[in-house]
This record gives structure tokens, C-alpha cells and sequence, in this order.
């Protein structure tokens, strides 16, 4: 594989590895040295030498004794100072020169996208805060980096799920549409039910729309939650009653292990979008015609464990992980909106973020999506 020269580093393939680094640093390393030091020994020589040349010149002879002193005087003088410069360097090697060659190379690496050069002179001067500063801000480089990676792939995954979102319906409405205009609905009992189906499309189209923009909002931190301290346990049944009537119809039951002494941070209004979004999960992935609900809640630290489990199917261990993210689907057969949007539980997670909350799902027997919300100052923690 061909490499090539390009700012005094070698590329290859836009790439320069730590090993690569080490082996140049080395080999200026050595550079340096033979050239600080062996200047310093050749201009000792070159004096020497100039002395004598001088003295033949000018026709000066001196006694043995006294040459031969002058002769050890000037060679200890140059060892003496040999050592002083080597001493020297290697100070200023370990100090000033191996850590700014160190930021050279990591610095050039930076801009072939290569964040693993190591930078590993620490002192408390000031070069080795420069290092330091240099190691933050090359991390820093490459988490976002990979946070932005995975951001560019998220939005890609969440595009995708609008576009098949949108698409399966508006092929619905189409469809019907085109079969209207061209008279294929010839009774009006036919007419009727292409146009109820269009509405059923145009609604589950409405529907996406504003989840879209929900989400939008809490993705974006434009929507933020004001938590109050609230009995946890007495709001939770306040949703279930309110929504008792939706419950009866879908033939779903309720039942409740609660602890009524706890006092949670939550805002009501946001936390009821919440409970509801699961309860519709409830219904809309059973494989039978009822539903019985497990709502806990219990305290756990400086938080109040809130779990809400189904007798439903389930899902398999190694989607669990996912079931959070927007458009995901746990079954790809699913494809019409009116399944699932792919965004309640993705709302959901938003909304116990904005809470400063924490949240994971199991499944054994059911679905079980557990929440940590943070009880309110004062409460009983244990």
C-alpha cells in the first residue's frame, strides 16, 4: 500500500496510528540530540584546533609541560561541557521537546479524523497543562464525533420511519380516491366504505402528524416538564379513572401495589400523556380480547419505582434495548400507522428524561417498562 508524505507525516490511507507516531517521535528524538550535542563537542574541537593553528602561525612554541596541560585543560573543558549539554538536553528533551512533538503529531493526526495519538507527558508546568488541556480537548473531539455518528444514523432510522409512516396511508387514500374518480364504486354502500377508509387513513395521518410534532418538541428540550410534588399513587389512579371508560370498552382491568405515603415530582399533565400512551400500547399489541394491568409503585432511594406490566406477549430479550426509540417496531409486519405509531414509547422515555427520571423495560409473562421518578424534598428516604 502506498505511502506518501504530506506536512512532514506519513499518510496512509488518511490515517497516522499511534505506532507510526511513537516510531517518528523517536527518530526526532535522536535527530535532535546528535545535533545538540555534537555541535556543542565540534565547536570545543574546532577552538582547539584554531588555538594551535594559530600558535604554528605566528611562530609560538610552548613548553611540553605547559602544551600538555593546555591540551587536558581544553579536552576535560569539553567533556565537562559534554556532559552539562547532555545533561541539559535530556531535561529539555523530557520537559519541552518530547511533549510539544507529542501535541504536533496528535494535532496532525487530528486532521486525518485520528483521535488516538497518545499525548502522555503530565508535569504541573506549563507545558503539561498544555498537554492536559490538549488530552480534554481531544476527547471532547471524539465522543462528539461518535455522538454525532450515532445522531446522523438515529435521524436516518427516524426519516425512514416518517417516510414508511406517511407512505402507507397516503397509498391508502390514493388508492381509494383513484377508484372513486374512476366510478369503480358503484353501489353507495361501496362508496361509503371507500370513503370511511379514507377517513380512517386521514385520521391515522392527523394522528402521526401531531405525535411527529410531540416529539419534535421533547426531543428538542423546547417542551420542558414543571414537576410538582404530588401524591404518586393518587395521580396514577386519578388517569386510570379518567380514562375508565376507554379501559371498560377495550376491556382492560387495573389493579394497583402501591405505596400511598409517597410524594414524587411530576408534572400531571405530561405524566398523564404517559400513562395513557401505555395504556394504548396495551391494547394495541395484545394477541386476545383483555388485558389485565399490574400498576407498583414503591420507593427506592431518592426515587419512587413506578412499574406497569401486562399479561400481554411480550418482547423478545434482544429487541428490549430498542423498544425506546422512535419508530421502532418489534414486529416489521406492522406497518399500518393504526398499529402504532412507533413514537408512544419514544414520547414516553422523553417525557421521564424531562422529569430526570430513569427507565428500562422486561419482559417475562408481559411487558414490564419500569420508571425511576425522583421523590419530592422532605419524603421518607430510606
Amino acid at each position: 500500500m502506498n505511502t506518501k508524505e504530506k506536512g512532514g507525516l506519513p499518510e496512509k490511507n488518511h490515517q497516522l496510528d499511534n505506532e507510526s507516531a511513537q516510531s517518528i517521535l523517536r527518530h526526532k528524538v535522536v535527530l535532535s540530540a546528535m545535533l545538540f550535542i555534537c555541535v556543542s563537542a565540534l565547536l570545543c574541537i574546532a577552538a582547539l584546533l584554531s588555538l594551535f593553528i594559530y600558535a604554528r602561525m605566528e611562530g609560538i612554541t610552548f613548553n611540553p609541560f605547559v602544551d600538555g596541560l593546555i591540551i587536558v585543560t581544553i579536552l576535560l573543558i569539553l567533556f565537562i561541557s559534554l556532559k552539562i549539554n547532555i545533561s541539559f538536553y535530556r531535561y529539555m528533551q523530557n520537559s519541552i521537546i518530547i511533549p510539544l512533538q507529542q501535541l504536533s503529531l496528535a494535532a496532525h493526526a487530528i486532521q486525518y479524523r485520528n483521535y488516538n495519538v497518545v499525548v502522555d507527558h503530565y508535569s504541573r508546568d506549563e507545558i503539561g497543562e498544555a498537554c492536559s488541556a490538549f488530552r480534554t480537548m481531544q476527547l471532547y473531539l471524539k465522543n462528539s464525533i461518535a455522538e454525532r455518528a450515532m445522531s446522523m444514523t438515529s435521524r436516518k432510522i427516524v426519516f425512514s420511519g416518517i417516510a414508511h409512516d406517511l407512505r402507507t396511508p397516503l397509498t391508502t387514500i390514493m388508492g381509494y380516491t383513484e377508484a372513486l374518480q374512476l366510478g369503480m364504486a358503484k353501489t353507495p354502500e361501496k362508496q361509503q366504505q371507500y370513503l370511511e377508509s379514507i377517513a380512517s387513513c386521514t385520521d391515522d395521518l392527523s394522528k402521526l402528524i401531531d405525535e411527529l410534532s410531540l416529539y419534535n418538541k421533547l426531543s428538542t428540550s423546547r417542551v420542558i416538564c414543571h414537576p410538582h410534588p404530588a401524591n404518586f399513587s393518587q395521580v396514577i389512579r386519578n388517569f386510570i379513572n379518567e380514562d375508565k371508560q376507554y379501559l371498560n370498552s377495550r376491556n382492560v382491568t387495573v389493579t394497583y401495589d402501591t405505596d400511598e405515603s409517597l410524594t414524587a415530582l411530576i408534572d400531571k399533565k405530561e405524566f398523564q400523556r404517559v400513562i395513557f400512551n401505555l395504556l394504548s400500547n396495551t391494547v394495541k399489541y395484545r394477541e386476545k380480547d383483555s388485558s389485565n394491568v399490574l400498576i407498583t409503585i414503591k420507593k427506592s432511594g431518592h426515587y419512587a419505582e413506578f412499574s406497569f406490566k401486562d399479561d400481554g406477549p411480550g418482547i423478545p430479550s434482544q429487541k428490549l434495548p430498542h423498544i425506546f426509540e422512535a419508530f421502532y417496531r418489534t414486529d416489521e409486519a406492522r406497518s399500518r400507522t393504526s398499529n402504532g405509531s412507533g413514537l408512544g414509547l419514544a414520547i414516553v422515555a422523553e417525557i421521564i428524561t424531562a422529569h430526570k427520571g430513569r427507565y428500562h423495560a422486561t419482559s417475562e409473562n408481559g411487558l414490564k417498562i419500569i420508571f425511576d421518578i425522583p421523590l419530592a424534598e422532605g419524603s421518607n428516604v430510606e
